[in-house]
């Protein structure tokens, strides 16, 4: 099946070929038609990366009046990063439209900014939670003339905390409002905000995961040994030096661990979680889109909806809860018709896990052959000084914790810590040198350099 043969106008047509989108997704073939012939609302279930900002975009832009200078469209997303993929996406589609407006709000941009861009209204909206109720109690964002509501990733927004966000901006809408939700999976909340404000009996779509599975992704895995499982990632890393990816993980607390490995080993290194604040997520960001980050390690939720060109490959160092995250975190390469590879990395004698992500998504995985150098060096006491002490308000245990936290130490490396004014003096296990110096060796702590040196 072809756009064309979707019901999409001569406008939409032009920028999807100019794009080199000729080919709908089945979430597309099935939506953009319902959007179109009916006036009902809906819920589709399907993962991220299977094109979903199209199956709803395209027909929403056909059905609007661009003569009408109002808010006639709301995009609520959980993430900045997405708000800003999905208007750019809107903005590119609408390009053979006259005067489509559309604009992206979110935190941590100043708001005053946002409401003057707001003095004139905006066809289309594109937001976060918060800063859409923030404007609204502001009385900025006026929702009178609204004729759709998109809910985007609506598992994560309920996930992140915004539920009662979200349902007070579904109850400021007007009852002849369309509502679609878009969501990865179906727990009792989604069910029940669908009930409550979708209506009862209302339609759905879903797309199984084997039906969705981009087939430009190359499926692998990595078998390391116990105990060694660092050690083969960071094979893996060094010998594809000109290669670009994210390395995915459970926690925070082990994205933060592994880059600073990473950082220690000379491989270029950012993490990506969710505690950052919004600039230093927009630093490691415009870090790894301008290619000064080789590696971006990141959590499943800190990585929803970003989208990076040329991305060679996906890591699930810690594998993947199920299926539908496994999908979507391999959605992250193979992305606008390139190909990348998807590689599970899995202890040796576990590899049944392997044969079970094979059986539920209908894909082929194929090892993946490492040289690994396990390197055995002894270890020896390495006295240094740091030229911060008590004058910073520091004792042995803040001292700690912060080589803890900044340089990934384990605890029981750092012995005989020695705290005067200006200095520090402190031994470790030498096996921590490098990893040690490339994480804090020249950073700042309180305005300060620091300088770290061998005694």
């Amino acid at each position: 099946m072809t756009f064309s043969e979707l019901g999409l106008n001569a406008a939409l047509l032009q920028s999807l070929e100019e794009n080199k989108i000729l080919t709908p997704t089945e979430i597309q073939e099935k939506v953009i038609p319902f959007v179109l012939s009916t006036r009902k609302n809906l819920v589709g279930v399907s993962q991220t990366g299977t094109g979903k900002t199209a199956a709803f975009g395209l027909p929403i832009l056909q059905l609007i009046n661009p003569h009408l200078i109002q808010t006639q469209v709301l995009v609520i997303v959980p993430t900045r990063e997405l708000a800003q993929q999905v208007a750019k996406d809107l903005f590119v589609f609408s390009r053979y439209i006259v005067r489509i407006h559309t604009e992206a709000l979110f935190g941590g941009k100043k708001v005053e900014e946002q409401i003057k861009k707001l003095a004139t209204p905006k066809h289309i909206l594109v937001a976060t939670p918060g800063r859409l109720v923030d404007l609204m109690n502001r009385k900025i964002v006026d929702l009178s003339h609204l004729k759709f509501l998109v809910m985007d990733e609506a598992d994560e927004m309920l996930r992140m905390g915004f539920k009662a966000d979200v349902e007070r901006v579904l109850r400021a809408c007007k009852p002849a409002v369309r509502k679609f939700l878009f969501t990865s999976t179906m727990p009792a909340e989604i069910k029940e905000v669908a009930r409550q404000y979708l209506g009862e009996g209302v339609d759905e779509i879903h797309i199984k995961p084997q039906e969705f599975v981009n087939r430009n992704i190359a499926h692998q895995y990595i078998a390391y040994a116990f105990g060694y499982k660092f050690e083969f990632l960071k094979s893996y890393l060094l010998q594809h030096p000109e290669e670009r990816g994210i390395v995915f993980c459970r926690t925070q607390a082990a994205v933060k661990l592994l880059q600073q490995q990473l950082t220690g080993c000379d491989i270029n290194a950012g993490s990506l979680y969710g505690d950052l604040s919004q600039f230093e997520r927009d630093k490691v960001m415009s870090a790894f889109k301008g290619k000064r980050i080789q590696v971006l390690v990141a959590t499943d939720v800190a990585a929803r909806g970003l989208d990076v060109a040329d991305l060679n490959f996906v890591v699930h160092y810690h594998l993947a809860e199920n299926e539908a995250q496994y999908v979507n975190r391999s959605g992250r390469t193979a992305r606008a018709g390139k190909t990348g590879v998807s590689i599970s990395m899995v202890q040796d004698d576990e590899l049944f896990q392997i044969k079970e992500i094979e059986e539920v998504i209908k894909v082929q995985f194929s090892p993946v052959k490492l040289n690994v150098e396990i390197a055995k060096a002894l270890s020896i006491d390495l006295e240094l000084k740091i030229n911060i002490g008590t004058r910073h308000e520091l004792n042995i245990a803040s001292f700690k914790e912060f080589l803890l936290e900044h340089c990934g130490l384990k605890d029981e490396a750092i012995r005989d810590v020695k705290l005067y004014r200006a200095e520090c003096t402190f031994v470790i296990d030498s096996r921590y040198e490098n990893q040690l110096m490339k994480n804090i060796h020249n950073a700042k702590f309180f305005h300060q350099r620091i300088v770290v040196e061998k005694v």
